[in-house]
């Protein structure tokens, strides 16, 4: 039997997203897929694991590597969705409980995500300053839709970028 779940969290919330999977696990739902913001269940015993999340911002052409060096510490890789890669491990059989041994990795992999969100958004503002400011658009009707999308998806995205950054300074302290 198949379970799917609707949940909104944001990237730097990856412990809270953790602990809500490692408690679906209890309760007998392991994850099989994750596809913006929907995950998908399938009924099993239930069981005590460890979910982890990554991010991995680069191409592909490693990934068999990759996914083989987190198997070699026990841990099984479940599912990926747009650079994210889930896996979990049982907490008898895992070798470790985290996947960063320190914080300054994970300050790194918060790094990469920085950036990842952080150009776009650089991008989006120029073209949004672009039409915004451009008295021969002022006209069409079209265009406020489209100064409105604009100035949403900066806001969303700026929001993004601040708790990144004070996802960092929280890990470097």
């Amino acid at each position: 039997m198949k379970k799917r779940v609707f949940k909104l969290l944001w990237a730097w919330q990856d412990d809270e997203e953790n602990n809500w999977l490692e408690s679906m696990a209890e309760q007998g739902w392991m994850l099989e897929k994750y596809n913006l913001c929907v995950y998908t269940f399938v009924k099993t015993e239930p069981k005590k694991v460890i979910y982890k999340t990554d991010y991995k911002s680069t191409n592909n052409k490693d990934l068999p590597e990759y996914i083989t060096l987190f198997e070699d510490a026990g841990w099984e890789h479940v599912t990926q969705y747009i650079g994210w890669h889930y896996f979990r491990a049982e907490t008898d059989t895992a070798k470790t409980t985290e996947i960063y041994s320190d914080s300054s990795s994970k300050i790194e992999m918060y790094k990469k995500l920085f950036m990842t969100i952080f150009f776009p958004l650089l991008g989006i503002i120029l073209i949004a300053l672009s039409i915004i400011f451009n008295p021969s658009y002022a006209h069409i009707k079209l265009m406020i839709v489209l100064k409105i999308v604009y100035v949403i998806l900066i806001c969303l995205l700026t929001f993004a970028v601040i708790n990144i950054l004070l996802k960092m300074k929280r890990l470097r302290e």
